[in-house]
């Protein structure tokens, strides 16, 4: 999941290989000469392993991912994560921006993915524009993450295009972007996404949709976790913060698009909740009550 502008286009992906796409989110609030935004509501390296994936899932997956693991690894730890100086505001920025916060996911990471019986692999990062060609799916779109090769796609002219309009509304709006493709690619290393596509085989159309709110909304909880982790070394402070949370209270499903990252409501209640904590225990959406995960 990412952010992108309304009414951008989908990404043709298919859900049941793997992480959704970005949520939309609303545009950023104007740049007045105060700090704060306006009251209106807007329109909207380190080397790889060669390790091998988690076994598959062998109990029920439902009770897998309800009772799993990486619940019970504790808070995570700051790597003192420090945010790019020059921030998104062309393409060559904006990949550097982005592999700089990636960097530090891959040291972020590790410790809880074990504990939690996975195998550490840093994921590839591939930043793009226009369209681009995926075992996942191919054409315009948005920010999403492929398990089939473990791998975040960045769409940077979105990003791009917020940096513009509100420089610390669109570094914000990239850092949680990376921070929650890569919660997508911590579901596949510990075997929370296997266990989510055989729950999907059998599902309902709407229940199809549930499992995808569960998943998405997991994965921007568990980038919020490392967000939350390094708040103070990053910068997410003051203005930054508020610039967070806007993203987060307004990032979620908007007409025409399918109910499967779920409400504003919810993913602001899940990203608050895990940057508080900065402990993936917050992150349990699977057994979450629908309405939690609306």
């Amino acid at each position: 999941m990412a952010v992108v502008a309304a009414g951008g286009v989908f990404l043709l992906v298919k859900l049941a290989q793997g992480g959704g796409e970005e949520p939309t989110v609303a545009a950023p609030p104007t740049v007045t000469t105060s700090v704060r935004p306006t009251t209106a509501v807007p329109t909207p390296t380190k080397k790889t392993t060669t390790t091998a994936p988690p076994k598959p899932v062998q109990i029920n997956p439902a009770t897998y991912n309800a009772t799993h693991r990486l619940y019970k690894t504790g808070a995570m730890r700051t790597v003192n994560c420090k945010q790019a100086k020059t921030g998104p505001g062309n393409g060559a920025q904006a990949s550097a921006y982005f592999k700089a916060i990636k960097a530090c996911l891959d040291h972020a990471w590790p410790r809880q993915v074990a504990a939690a019986g996975g195998r550490f692999r840093s994921p590839g990062l591939v930043v793009w524009g226009g369209s681009v060609n995926t075992p996942c799916g191919s054409g315009p779109g948005r920010a999403f993450y492929c398990p089939t090769t473990h791998t975040i796609y960045m769409e940077s002219p979105s990003v791009i295009a917020f940096y513009k309009q509100n420089p610390t509304f669109g570094r914000m709006v990239g850092s949680f972007t990376v921070a929650h493709e890569y919660g997508h690619s911590v579901q596949w290393m510990t075997g929370l996404g296997e266990a989510y596509e055989k729950l999907r085989y059998d599902a309902t159309t709407d229940g199809q949709l549930l499992l995808s709110r569960r998943l998405e909304l997991q994965a921007s909880c568990l980038g919020n976790v490392f967000l939350g982790s390094n708040r103070g070394s990053y910068g997410i402070t003051g203005y930054a913060y508020q610039m967070w949370l806007y993203d987060v209270n307004n990032s979620g499903d908007r007409p025409p698009y399918p109910r499967d990252h779920g409400s504003t409501t919810s993913h602001g209640a899940w990203s608050r909740a895990a940057f508080a904590a900065r402990n993936p225990a917050s992150c349990n959406t699977w057994s979450a009550s629908p309405a939690r995960v609306s």
